[in-house]
């Protein structure tokens, strides 16, 4: 059943190409741009393009031009942050399982990126990755036997958006980070080259590779942000109804 008669329509020449359906479409997908696309989200946005069809054919029934029946209806619903839950029920558990997976292997691949800083130079960054690997291991094992069944059923709201915001300021954070570390690591090295004008001589492959570990060593930190990142996006995957066994 078509929401807008023929008679009510004009070309798309007349409309500048443009179709009465497109616009409330792309209204619709600007207000839900900032959340998850979960299955709740997506009826709603449904429902919300199935009410303004309906407005935009009262309007239009009443009189209006259909043009400023789609520019009213639209500007009727700017917001959607009072229909969207912002502590939906989580699957914890599940949640936290898969979370402590992904860092496990997160942790795993940053350790194999540590084994030849051994042959270089002496540090304890991959031992202490590799001590952190068999700890998270271990936990993630023991977790991984103890929740079944029921465990697995557990629920418990969360605030999505919260979690997405403190993603997006660890990300600043860590970039804020190591914009100043390589910048001070810069300064220790070539500062008096620079300062006075001398050039910079690197002493063979040895030099430069010590060189570029120091540059390297701070992207190591990236573990952390991505632990946050990876905790917001999980929530949404994990949320009651919207998890697939």
């Amino acid at each position: 059943m078509e929401i807008f008669p023929r008679d009510h329509r004009r070309s798309d020449r007349e409309t500048g190409g443009i179709p009465i359906m497109n616009s409330l479409q792309n209204h619709v997908d600007r207000l839900f741009a900032g959340y998850p696309a979960t299955g709740r989200n997506r009826e709603m946005k449904e429902e919300i393009i199935g009410n303004l069809e309906a407005k935009v054919a009262d309007l239009m029934a009443g009189g209006m031009d259909y043009e400023q029946a789609v520019r009213t209806a639209t500007s009727s619903l700017t917001r959607i942050d009072g229909l969207i839950d912002e502590h939906p029920l989580i699957y914890v558990n599940r949640y936290r399982l898969e979370w402590m997976q992904k860092m496990l292997f997160l942790a795993i691949i940053l350790w194999i990126f540590t084994i030849p800083l051994r042959l270089i130079e002496r540090t304890p960054l991959s031992f202490f990755l590799l001590g952190f690997v068999l700890v998270l291991g271990l936990f993630y094992l023991v977790l991984h036997l103890t929740w079944r069944g029921q465990a697995l059923e557990v629920t418990a709201p969360r605030h999505i958006a919260a979690a997405r915001r403190r993603s997006r300021i660890v990300w600043l954070l860590w970039g804020l980070f190591i914009l100043v570390t390589l910048l001070a690591i810069t300064a220790l090295r070539f500062g008096s080259n620079i300062w006075f004008g001398y050039q910079v001589k690197i002493g063979g492959p040895y030099q430069f590779a010590l060189l570029g570990i120091q540059y390297a060593k701070p992207f190591l930190t990236i573990g952390i942000p991505l632990a946050f990142q990876l905790s917001a996006s999980l929530l949404t995957k994990h949320e009651v109804g919207d998890w697939e066994a």
